[in-house]
């Protein structure tokens, strides 16, 4: 018998399964439209776009930091579902949101946090 299926019979299966990771508790939002409106106008491009890849981040199921600043919304992963649950999220958090166009042709992520800023005016 050839011996990788030797080792494979003697292996117990409850050995090779990992133990789940607790549940974390989700992460506040970094911005609420309370914090929002009480920023000075020079800070508020700043705050959506933490904000924003806070968002992407938990839509693609990544850290914020690993969304690049300067990667399109297409590269970074943001397809037309990923696109939608962004809007809802922004929208549920913020009260208004971008179109979905404007999300999935985004050139860059402080370009998105711009066209956002302007819709909160």
């Amino acid at each position: 018998m050839d011996q990788a299926l030797l080792d494979w019979f003697r292996t117990d299966p409850a050995e090779s399964v990992p133990e789940p990771a607790p549940p974390t508790a989700p992460e506040p939002p970094v911005l609420t439209p309370a914090a929002f409106a009480a920023a000075p106008p020079g800070h508020r491009g700043r705050l959506l776009d933490d904000y924003l890849r806070q968002e992407i981040g938990r839509v693609l199921d990544c850290p914020a930091e690993a969304v690049a600043r300067d990667r399109t919304t297409a590269d970074l992963g943001i397809g037309s579902m990923t696109g939608l649950e962004l809007r809802t999220r922004i929208e549920a958090t913020l009260g208004a949101a971008p179109e979905l166009a404007v999300i999935l042709r985004a050139r860059s992520v402080p370009e998105l946090a711009a066209h956002l800023e302007d819709v909160l005016a």
